[in-house]
């Protein structure tokens, strides 16, 4: 497996601050969250280009989510987010990044009594999204979230049905194990019937809670079983990035030390 650590503990500071940051703390991956100055527009595509060849760090990408929302009952919010997902697509393929991360929509409370149609709506989106993703040859990773209300895409039924009519081979999975322990006390269940979806997991994020809340702590500050669920990847041979997702460089440096540890244990 490879470490690769988010865009979430540099927001928002500039791409080449960043990258400095990866490669000076020796991780092998950097995802970038398309938002903010990361946003993954021309210029910035041409500057990480270059500074992806000086510093030799390979590339995922995240789309950007934090003020949109596929299944939205507004069309022109929908097409906002398919473009703005798309844009990272492109951006994704002009940097040689092989995975895009996506989250699913979700409910407005304003909408609650349309679950039909919002579901509907989600479909038709990443629809959309996955059709553009196998024009790039870039594989789209569909998050798991977290347990939050009018959330999409929380369990593993919710997920199989959001993508059952889609058949690619360009759609699959990002296991985000912190979302996985808000949503189920075995979150090393998740494995193996994610990996049963599309073409199953094809990225992981990784951060630690005690179950409730989306906290993104440092890996042994919540109450998530590590071994087993590196135990589980382990066993479906998954060999792709394990991407930090820290509240801060040094987060995420102690973490990869304690991942380490526990890879070790699983080794002997």
């Amino acid at each position: 497996m490879k470490y690769g650590i988010s865009s979430l503990v540099f927001l928002p500071e500039t791409l080449q601050s960043s990258m400095e940051k990866v490669a000076a703390n020796s991780f092998e991956c950097w995802e970038i969250v398309s938002e903010g100055s990361h946003q993954l527009n021309p210029k910035n595509i041409k500057y990480l280009r270059n500074l992806r060849e000086e510093y030799d760090v390979d590339l995922v990408i995240h789309a950007p989510f934090s003020d949109l929302n596929p299944a939205s009952m507004n069309r022109d919010v929908r097409n906002l987010t398919t473009n703005s997902v798309i844009e990272a697509i492109e951006g994704a393929f002009e940097l040689d990044a092989n995975v895009v991360t996506v989250h699913p929509g979700y409910l407005p409370p304003l909408w609650s009594d349309y679950t039909k149609e919002i579901l509907d709506n989600n479909f038709s989106s990443l629809n959309d999204i996955v059709e553009m993703a196998e024009d790039y040859e870039v594989m789209i990773g569909l998050e798991n979230m977290p347990n939050y209300p009018g959330v999409l895409g929380v369990s593993i039924e919710s997920l199989k049905d959001i993508i059952k009519d889609i058949n690619s081979k360009y759609l699959g999975i990002t296991f985000d194990i912190g979302h996985a322990n808000t949503a189920t006390k075995n979150p090393e269940t998740f494995v193996k019937e994610l990996n049963k979806i599309g073409k199953g997991i094809v990225h992981c994020h990784i951060h630690d809670n005690q179950g409730t809340e989306d906290e993104h702590a440092l890996i042994g500050a919540g109450n998530i079983d590590f071994l087993k669920i590196l135990s589980e990847l382990k066993s479906i041979n998954y060999d792709n990035v394990l991407s930090f997702e820290s509240k801060s460089i040094r987060d995420a440096v102690n973490s990869r030390e304690t991942i380490n540890k526990y890879l070790s244990m699983l080794e002997k």
